[in-house]
C-alpha cells in the first residue's frame, strides 16, 4: 500500500510538471516582431515564454584611431579650391583685395605674392598675411572674409553602386549621398553605415548609423547632415572590415591618415 501511495504522488507531480510552468507555450498574438505566448487551456499554472522582444542593435566599438564622436562640434571653415574671399585692411583701404583660391590652393596678393590658403580656417589665414604684411607694412591688421564657396565634397564608399567623392550644395544627409553614389548593393548593411568627420583637436571621430530604421519612419538624425570632406563608408556585413576599407580605399585615394589631414589640396607646410 505505501508504495502504491509513493506512485500515485509521483504521477501527480509528473502531470503538474507537465501542465505547469513547463507546458509548452501556444502562439496567441504577436508584439514588436516577437510572438506571445499562453498555456494550454488545460494548463493548471501560466507557461514560461520561450521569445523575448528584440533588443535595440547594439553598435559594434569604435575601430582604433577614432574618437567618440562630439555632438554639436562645430569644425570650423577651411578654404578649398574655388573659394572667394576679402583681404581687409583697416587701415590700409588701399591694400584691401578681393581673390579667389586658385586650382593650386593659393591666393594671389600683389603686394605679397601667393599664400597657401587650402586647408586654412580663416583665422589661420589671417595670421599668416599679417605676417607677410608686416614686411611691407607697419602694424597691419588684417581680416579675412569669405564671401563665395566652391565645390565641397565627401566621399562615399563601401557597398554603393558607385563609390567615390561626391559635390554637395546645400543641406545633404548622409542618405542622399548615398543616393548620388547609386544606392545600397544588395549586399549592404544599412544598419551600421559608418559616417567618419574632423572632431576636436583634428582628430577623426566616428559613428554608426542606421539607415534602415531611418528609411522606416526612425530617428531622423540617423540621417545625419554631412560637412565637408565627411567620409560615408557602406560595411558589408559587420564593421569588420573597416579598417580594411580605410587603408585600402581612403589612403590610396584621399590623402587621409588618423591626424586627419584627408582635405584634398591640402599641401604639407
Amino acid at each position: 500500500m505505501h508504495r502504491l501511495a509513493v506512485l500515485i504522488l509521483l504521477l501527480a507531480l509528473t502531470a503538474c510538471a507537465t501542465q505547469g510552468g513547463d507546458a509548452p507555450c501556444v502562439s496567441a498574438t504577436s508584439v514588436s516582431g516577437c510572438p506571445v505566448y499562453k498555456a494550454p487551456e488545460d494548463a493548471l499554472a501560466p507557461c514560461t515564454p520561450t521569445c523575448q522582444a528584440p533588443s535595440e542593435p547594439i553598435a559594434p566599438p569604435l575601430p582604433s584611431g577614432f574618437q567618440p564622436w562630439a555632438e554639436g562640434f562645430q569644425d570650423e571653415l577651411r578654404f578649398v579650391v574655388g573659394d572667394e574671399l576679402q583681404v581687409k585692411l583697416p587701415f590700409y583701404e588701399d591694400e584691401d583685395v578681393e581673390t579667389k583660391v586658385a586650382p593650386d590652393g593659393n591666393i594671389y596678393i600683389g603686394l605679397i605674392g601667393e599664400v597657401q590658403a587650402v586647408g586654412r580656417t580663416p583665422a589661420s589665414l589671417e595670421a599668416e598675411l599679417e605676417k607677410r604684411y608686416s614686411r611691407y607694412l607697419r602694424f597691419p591688421d588684417v581680416g579675412v572674409v569669405p564671401t563665395g564657396f566652391g565645390s565641397r565634397q565627401v566621399f562615399v564608399g563601401g557597398e554603393v553602386k558607385e563609390p567615390g567623392a561626391y559635390v554637395i550644395s546645400g543641406p545633404t544627409g548622409v542618405l542622399e549621398a548615398v543616393f548620388q553614389a547609386g544606392g545600397f548593393l544588395t549586399t549592404a548593411n544599412t544598419e551600421n553605415v559608418v559616417l567618419i568627420r574632423r572632431g576636436p583637436n583634428d582628430l577623426p571621430m566616428l559613428r554608426y548609423l542606421d539607415l534602415k530604421s531611418f528609411a522606416n519612419g526612425g530617428t531622423p538624425t540617423e540621417n545625419t547632415l554631412l560637412r565637408p570632406f565627411d567620409i560615408v563608408f557602406v560595411p558589408k556585413s559587420g564593421i569588420a572590415k573597416l579598417n580594411l576599407f580605410i587603408k585600402q580605399y581612403i589612403e590610396g585615394v584621399v590623402p587621409f591618415n588618423h591626424n586627419f589631414n584627408y582635405t584634398l589640396y591640402e599641401k604639407t607646410n
